[in-house]
């Protein structure tokens, strides 16, 4: 890798907009990380969990919270 490029990963809960239960929409995350000059590299769904209703905070949830994963580069 060259030495000027860095690696950004966000790991974070899942949620739509506006909700104050300690998630973050994705695609929000992505166009902030995006317009601070990363780009999108890859993303996982091993953290993911679509029985989740996102109706709890992440961190008191009592069941696996759904989660998403994003790689980031810097050019």
């Amino acid at each position: 890798m060259n030495a000027k490029r860095g690696l950004f990963a966000v790991a974070a809960a899942a949620a739509s907009v506006g909700k104050a239960l300690h998630r973050i929409d994705e695609a929000l995350v992505r166009r902030e990380v995006e317009a601070a000059g990363f780009k999108f590299a890859a993303a996982a769904d091993f953290l993911r969990n679509p029985d989740d209703p996102r109706d709890a905070t992440s961190s008191r949830a009592t069941f696996r919270v759904d989660a998403f994963v994003l790689k980031f580069v810097k050019p």
